[in-house]
């Protein structure tokens, strides 16, 4: 049998990586195949069906994702169960507090979303690009971000300004301390003070962990 292509059980590898807590064998014995049937699987050499991928997500703890044809037992990731990756990088610009992100561009990746926040439909992903916020939210690490949650003090929040330059958009993570309808006010743990953005200027969405 030909392998098949990795992206039908990419959500699999991904959850596994993102949880020490689940294993291979926990898959196997979800859906009662043996060793070599979840390595095949998981190699992409055996196809997996919809029942499957319902307990297969269920055991993970991640939402279930759909698209099977069950006769031809294809699977296509839905997009509603998955969140674009977008690029990011430091900002050489101002202030050292700040990075970027380039929504304008193709996501580089998808990630299946969480269980607790599967049912949001605009939520994007990118890789934290600074220590500011270490150690709640290390460099390298993926996290989620939900633009249509109402934001409140305590809320750790990505800020994105609202005039953008053509180099992607300006952005800082913070937790917010006090709102109003003229002003933000946040402090980032590996700096001192508080900062204080502009609601003219900046926009403002709610940063999740992902697993």
């Amino acid at each position: 049998m030909p392998r098949r292509n990795l992206s039908d059980i990419q959500w699999i590898l991904d959850a596994l990586e993102h949880d020490d807590t689940k294993s291979r064998k926990g898959i196997g014995d979800a859906i009662n195949i043996d060793k070599t049937g979840v390595s095949r699987l998981l190699s992409g050499f055996r196809t997996l069906k919809m029942r499957e991928s319902l307990k297969i997500a269920e055991y993970l703890g991640v939402a279930p994702p759909f698209g099977f044809a069950e006769k031809q037992a294809d699977f296509t990731p839905a997009a509603a169960a998955l969140a674009p990756v977008y690029r990011a990088a430091p900002d050489g610009d101002w202030p050292p507090a700040t990075f970027r992100i380039f929504r304008q561009d193709r996501p580089v990746d998808y990630k299946p979303k969480a269980a607790h926040f599967a049912a949001a439909s605009e939520v994007f992903a990118f890789y934290v690009q600074d220590a500011f916020m270490a150690p709640r939210f290390k460099p390298g690490e993926l996290v989620f971000v939900d633009p249509t949650r109402p934001i409140s003090t305590g809320d750790d929040v990505l800020f994105t300004g609202k005039r953008q330059p053509s180099g992607g958009e300006r952005a800082l993570i913070g937790e917010l301390t006090a709102l109003t309808p003229a002003l933000f006010q946040c402090f980032q743990h590996g700096k001192k003070g508080e900062l204080r953005l502009s609601a003219k200027s900046w926009a403002t969405a709610v940063v999740l962990r992902g697993y």
